[in-house]
């Protein structure tokens, strides 16, 4: 039987109902006509329909007809529906793919410093003491607001956050930890707004050296972001300069 033939007989609502109850059970006429607000010669009609495009079966039993719901039917459609879906996920693939090679890339932000800390205490620094050096009241979400960011903390596991935590209690969001490997590297996916749209990528590694360690910065995926990428990139290239001045300055006073 031709699939469109039954995706047809189904696209009425009052088949489809009448299909539901046979599906359910199967069913005489009249007591399907007892629980549908339509008489049952038009219950008769409709089932003659799903009975030519295959959906139902009709058995004597006495002086009764009784219909039953032909299941291996939706089967077929389910089949069918879901090769539509197929199809039109790999165009969508494929669309996105073409998008993606035709964006030209969105070089990544990079900055390197070097602190006269060890390796792990200079990890420890970025990390857990975050609070002790990061210029909330320019650099955060409640900053020049009238509920301002009163401290932030990373939560240090993969999975966990970058969260500021705001005068009232409120907490926001600033990244999800993607990677963590302590004393060496971390990876989060950076999104500090209220309301985040998409999200780059901020890696951070601490490599021992003979000043102490140095700290290389890597902040790029700006694509996520579309047609604002390219400003947002650019806002950052400035925006990391203070925030990494502090963190320097207080590693030199550690």
């Amino acid at each position: 039987m031709n699939v469109i033939t039954q995706w047809q007989a189904l696209s009425d609502p009052t088949r489809r109902r009448i299909f539901e109850l046979v599906a359910a059970a199967p069913t005489a006429v009249g007591a399907l006509a007892d629980q549908l607000p339509i008489s049952r010669p038009a219950v008769s009609q409709h089932l003659k329909v799903l009975s030519d495009a295959g959906l139902v079966t009709v058995e004597q039993v006495g002086t009764k007809r009784i219909y039953t719901a032909e299941v291996a039917a939706l089967d077929t459609i389910s089949h069918w529906l879901h090769g539509l879906w197929d199809t039109a996920l790999d165009a969508f693939s494929v669309a996105a793919r073409k998008e993606h090679q035709a964006m030209p890339p969105i070089p990544a932000v990079i900055k390197t410093r070097t602190v006269p800390l060890p390796q792990r205490a200079a990890y420890d620094l970025f990390t857990q003491r975050l609070d002790t050096w990061w210029p909330l009241e320019s650099h955060s979400i409640g900053a020049d607001t009238d509920n301002p960011t009163t401290k932030v903390h990373f939560e240090p596991r993969v999975g966990g956050r970058v969260v500021e935590t705001r005068q009232d209690g409120q907490e926001c969001s600033w990244a999800d930890v993607i990677a963590w490997q302590p004393h060496h590297r971390f990876v989060v996916a950076w999104h500090p707004n209220e309301q985040p749209v998409a999200a780059s990528i901020l890696e951070v590694t601490f490599t021992s050296v003979d000043a102490g360690t140095e700290l290389r910065l890597e902040h790029r995926a700006w694509e996520e972001f579309g047609d604002e990428g390219q400003n947002l990139r650019d806002g950052y290239e400035n925006g990391w300069e203070p925030v990494l001045e502090r963190f320097t300055d207080r590693a030199e006073s550690t």
